[in-house]
């Protein structure tokens, strides 16, 4: 009884450490992504130069390769997981204050992108034993929980590190705008030295070395992988056409921006917050189900709206973003359940999640990529119609090998 109690009452505080964690490795992606090109364009640094600035995401897409070395090696003294979790902070906190006080300019370009490259590698790497620490110490009946702090807690360091940075520039500049940052990193670095990480029972026995390969022998490893590259992808479609749509019917960037960004973020947060609500009493593949009848909704409706333009208005726009947001919530929370739950059923859960968290960015890249050609060389209607497939091969590839969901 007292174990239980004991476990009850840390719950929360761990809860909270996997929160801000999450929060801190978003921060660099929303800084790469929002926060430097506006930056260094306001210094007048040239849209060639700032165009290599997106490559900072790669790592997210490869981390998968050095995630046995995470899952590896460890010190007892410090943990598992903080282990890794600790200096990668502490490396963030000084690579992001570097970036503070070095001049934007057209000379220091080379030495930011290094930085800004490095910084990205350092968060994929927290982000790898993140990961595992949250399948390690998650129960089966907090796993939807974690998962849906997992997504809101990326998506509020994007905007911390991307819109917060951009808005506190015009007040603070740039310098004590990205400082902030670093008290914040500071702020989880001395929450994480003062938590203690519970020892789990495989890491004080021997066990077998993690490796990637081990992954593709595991059961269903094949067509879990191939549902993953598949579920973000219309999502990813829709909110890229959408953007272009929106530009072409002659919106501003800043009203683009408005309207996909920040409030596609904060939909998403929405998202994720109804799902974890609805997952209390469904299971993930209701939500899932949810969230793909609503982007498949979508995907006729910006199909209409891309055809009889003069039906883009601020209230049809504003209703198709928030249904747009609560959509890609569900998705996430959902496909993130069911990827933690394979995950966690095996004794290398940092490297078999973040083969499927790889995967997951990689689908996304993809559908902004391939949706942009198709409506250069075709029309936007055939890139809907690649995430109307898309939507279509999920549910024949699971009812066929996986039977997650029916």
């Amino acid at each position: 009884m007292n174990n239980q109690n004991t476990r009850s009452n840390r719950r929360p505080y761990f809860l909270f450490i996997i929160a801000q964690l999450y929060i801190i490795q978003g921060i660099p992606v929303g800084l790469a992504f929002d926060a430097y090109p506006i930056l260094l364009r306001d210094a007048g640094v040239s849209l060639a130069v700032i165009a290599i600035i997106p490559l900072a995401g790669i790592p997210w897409v490869v981390k998968f390769l050095w995630a046995p070395f995470v899952e590896n090696y460890w010190l007892d003294k410090i943990g598992y997981r903080k282990t890794w979790l600790l200096p990668m902070q502490f490396l963030l906190a000084i690579l992001i204050t570097v970036i503070a006080f070095t001049p934007f300019t057209e000379d220091t370009t080379n030495q930011l992108i290094g930085i800004i490259i490095l910084s990205c590698i350092i968060s994929a790497t927290q982000d790898i034993a993140t990961d595992g620490l949250a399948a390690d110490l998650a129960q089966i009946n907090t796993i939807t929980q974690i998962n849906s702090i997992q997504v809101m807690g990326n998506i509020m360091g994007m905007l911390i590190g991307g819109a917060g940075v951009s808005i506190c520039y015009d007040y603070l500049g740039k310098t004590y705008s990205i400082l902030l940052l670093v008290v914040i990193i500071i702020f989880s670095i001395a929450q994480l030295l003062l938590w203690k990480e519970p020892k789990l029972f495989y890491t004080s026995q021997p066990k077998p070395r993690a490796k990637i390969g081990l992954f593709f022998k595991r059961p269903k490893a094949y067509s879990m992988l191939f549902l993953v590259l598949l579920v973000p992808f219309a999502g990813s479609v829709i909110l890229t056409m959408s953007k272009l749509i929106l530009l072409d019917r002659g919106l501003s960037v800043s009203d683009v921006g408005l309207y996909t960004g920040i409030g596609g973020y904060l939909t998403m947060i929405l998202g994720c917050i109804l799902a974890a609500y609805l997952l209390k009493k469904h299971p993930p593949s209701y939500t899932l189900k949810l969230g793909f009848s609503l982007v498949t909704s979508l995907v006729f409706s910006w199909s209409v709206l891309d055809y009889y333009p003069s039906y883009i208005n601020a209230v049809t726009v504003i209703i198709s973003m928030t249904l747009l947001g609560i959509g890609i919530g569900f998705i996430n929370v959902s496909i993130y359940t069911f990827t933690m739950i394979y995950a966690k059923q095996s004794k290398q859960t940092a490297t078999d999640y973040a083969v499927f968290q790889s995967t997951l960015l990689l689908s996304e890249i993809i559908g902004s990529s391939l949706s942009m050609t198709l409506a250069e060389y075709f029309n936007y209607f055939v890139a809907f119609f690649s995430a109307l497939m898309a939507i279509i091969a999920i549910f024949v590839i699971n009812k066929k090998y996986l039977k997650l969901f029916t």
